[in-house]
């Protein structure tokens, strides 16, 4: 797959089953119309491979940037063979040549609900409908959702996956939703309503309920040494696996389920209670390769008891999302084991908590307050500068390259799969009127300048989108390919003279009008439609250039 990763070779790849698949439609529905085709080529520019059938001349040409249908006659001046005469373009009746121009944009639909349908019927591996972690004091925890709650239904449509969630809440900002969910082997409703926020890279907002899917891990942060755990030996980077009591083992692999095994002492204990722990030393760099497990001995005295607000005051521990286990780079004033407290005086307290700081973070240095060692100190230290896409073009985002020790886990993926055509070709059609609708909306909003020019896309955003999905997998792939064939199916339909929809608006006129439009008119119509679309070739090539320039020079140096 190396090869065809390279961005030339993953883009000729891309754009050639695009393509041909386009003006495949085209083709398929003229002939059906009975107008004849003069050329059927692939790529622009000089031909590279050409052969002649009947009065249509094939031809593979050099630029593999498109690809185009030429029907005979397509202005009453043009001359035709004597044989083809009666049969031209312009003398088809308006239905024909409507459908023949709209076949291609429908071909790409079509593509995509087929590619869709043949990866779900391989198999998606996509996160399960999981409750995992909760947002505090979000719709999620105010409805009484717990961890460990598994979604099975949302205002009465079947969820099969975590994506399916995220669809139907992210649709529904503000609005009342009716979940089912199974807890401990029961059926219970939730009534949940998502706030409202908004998109990162897309205008407009989404719902939202603040929960997440992944786990954090029970890998802890030693804090104090007077808690029950730290007491007996647990040390920074610990993971406890199982509690074994009176002869019973309690999975603790997850933070929440520690907080759940101790809140069972919600009354004081009236004798010492014996518990043996199994941990293990976690190396965040090495998840293939554990470190082997040991065995701690703890004693609960008499009286002990839980309280859900002093968790590290009565354990000594902390869960490790936010304590630095390395730096990617060296960062100054910052060690390995320091655990964030706030940043620039906002405190933080879980990795959502941090994400939200700084995912918007322009300043190039923060002040943070650390736990190290047991000490509360602070300090300011210098950020990594990424340059990232926005709404409002490319920005500078400075974030901490470092690795935290106790970093988000993904649930074990659940297997989305249809072996029933008929399932997967309906799910193929759900999928794509979804992504045309996001896509849409993201068209429209280029138009009415809610989207600015700058999040524009062309060739060369396609090259890196091709070779990044090759590179990933087949699977990834073919996903993108789906969602550029989309892509290229509306951007067709607009009516900008030159594409499809220009070309159906000609039409349509000449229906309104009761009679055909001058071909001076069509010209004049052609030429402004050739510098729209030229316009807009430079500017996607100029803003492409712009964010892929330095990994397009290593692509092609990598070629040699």
């Amino acid at each position: 797959m190396e090869f065809l990763s390279q961005p030339v070779i993953a883009v000729i790849l891309l754009l050639g089953i695009l393509v041909v698949v386009h003006e495949a439609g085209h083709f398929i529905v003229g002939k059906l119309c009975k107008i004849p085709v003069e050329i059927f080529s692939i790529g622009f520019g000089p031909t590279i491979i050409g052969f002649q059938i009947r009065e249509t001349h094939y031809r593979l040409s050099l630029i593999p940037l498109g690809g185009f249908v030429k029907f005979y006659g397509t202005v009453p001046s043009e001359e035709v063979p004597e044989a083809l005469k009666g049969r031209e373009f312009y003398n088809a009746s308006i239905p024909a040549r409507l459908a023949t121009i709209a076949a291609g944009p429908i071909a790409n639909l079509i593509l995509a609900v087929v590619a869709y349908a043949g990866l779900v019927s391989y198999g998606l591996k996509l996160p399960p409908a999981l409750v995992g972690e909760i947002i505090p004091d979000s719709p999620a925890e105010r409805a009484g959702l717990q961890f460990g709650d598994m979604i099975t239904a949302i205002n009465n449509e079947p969820i099969e996956s975590w994506r399916d969630v995220q669809s139907l809440i992210s649709g529904a900002a503000n609005e009342t939703l009716n979940l089912k969910i199974k807890r401990d082997q029961q059926e219970l409703a939730v009534t949940v309503s998502p706030e409202s926020v908004k998109e990162d890279d897309m205008p407009g907002t989404k719902g939202r309920i603040g929960i997440s899917p992944n786990l954090v891990p029970s890998t802890v942060t030693r804090v104090n040494d007077e808690g029950v755990l730290s007491g007996a030996g647990l040390q920074t980077g610990d993971r406890l696996l199982r509690v074994e009591m009176n002869g019973t083992s309690t999975e603790v692999k997850y933070w929440r389920q520690v907080l759940g095994f101790f809140a069972q002492f919600k009354e004081p204990l009236a004798a010492p209670q014996e518990l043996n722990l199994i941990v293990r030393t976690e190396d965040p760099t090495k998840p293939e390769d554990p470190m082997p497990e040991r065995s701690l001995k703890i004693t609960l005295p008499a009286g002990f008891q839980w309280d859900a607000g002093k968790v590290e005051d009565i354990l000594g521990v902390s869960h490790a999302q936010l304590t630095i286990f390395k730096s990617e780079e060296p960062v100054a004033h910052l060690q390995p084991g320091d655990m964030i407290l706030e940043w620039d005086g906002k405190p933080v307290q879980s990795a959502f908590d941090l994400s939200e700081v700084i995912s918007d973070n322009r300043r190039p240095q923060a002040d943070l307050k650390i736990l190290r060692k047991g000490v509360v100190e602070n300090i300011t230290v210098p950020l990594k500068g990424v340059e990232v896409q926005r709404v409002e073009g490319k920005v500078t985002l400075y974030t901490l390259p470092v690795q935290f020790w106790g970093g988000l886990e993904s649930p074990e993926f659940v297997e989305q799969r249809y072996t029933n055509p008929v399932q997967a070709l309906w799910y193929g059609l759900e999928e794509t009127g979804a992504t045309t609708k996001a896509i849409a909306k993201g068209i429209g909003a280029l138009f009415t300048g809610e989207l600015p020019l700058a999040a524009l896309s062309g060739p060369i955003g396609i090259a890196k989108v091709a070779s990044d999905s090759v590179r990933l997998g087949w699977q990834i792939f073919f996903n993108s390919l789906a969602v550029i064939s989309i892509n290229l199916a509306l951007i067709n339909l607009i009516p900008i003279p030159v594409l499809d929809g220009g070309q159906m608006v000609l039409i349509g006129a000449e229906a309104g009008l009761r009679r055909r439009v001058s071909e001076a008119a069509i010209e004049n119509y052609q030429k402004l439609g050739f510098m729209m679309v030229l316009a807009l070739v430079v500017i996607a090539t100029y803003n492409d250039l712009g964010r892929f320039w330095a990994s397009m020079l290593k692509g092609v140096s990598s070629m040699f």
